[in-house]
């Protein structure tokens, strides 16, 4: 994906926040077609859309934020390439299957364009959370320094808001 293709991109360089805000909405919607496990594609909706509710309000995003749909994004692009291809099978219910969930009896499996179409989605939507701006980048485009307000109180470079593993 080029920056001329991302719907997040606008022709100055710069991340519009009403643009970036109508494309989580569309990469919701998106991952709710996906046949990712129903806690995998739950997850991914409530951070795309608190994300989608903070840049309608603020017009960028928190550094933890964006930590922390990076890391829901990965984990499912793991999910999918892990999961077991097989032909597309008629009598199917993807909504059952777990990842690594020995327990339901059945193996996580996708069909080689439902892997192909999960894949392309996420990696567009990774691509769209690595470009959203956040309250670190409007400082730097204003030329404010970090004794300035909102400063990185705890030296870590995200404002303090690390939102490490869960």
């Amino acid at each position: 994906m080029c920056s001329k293709d991302s719907p997040s991109e606008i022709a100055d360089g710069t991340a519009d926040a009403a643009t970036l805000a109508a494309a989580y909405e569309e990469f919701r919607l998106d991952i709710a077609e996906q046949p990712l496990p129903g806690y995998r594609a739950e997850e991914l909706q409530v951070r795309i859309e608190d994300l989608r509710q903070t840049l309608a309000t603020e017009g960028v995003a928190t550094a933890g934020q964006l930590q922390q749909l990076l890391r829901v994004v990965t984990e499912a692009m793991a999910d999918v390439r892990a999961a077991r291809v097989v032909p597309a099978p008629t009598d199917r219910d993807l909504s059952r299957a777990v990842p690594g969930a020995p327990d339901i009896g059945s193996a996580y499996e996708v069909t080689e364009t439902e892997r192909g179409k999960s894949l392309n989605v996420l990696v567009d939507l990774l691509f769209t959370v690595v470009e959203t701006p956040t309250h670190a980048d409007r400082r730097r485009a204003g030329g404010e320094t970090p004794d300035d307000a909102d400063a990185d109180t705890a030296g870590d470079g995200f404002g303090g808001a690390y939102a490490g593993p869960e």
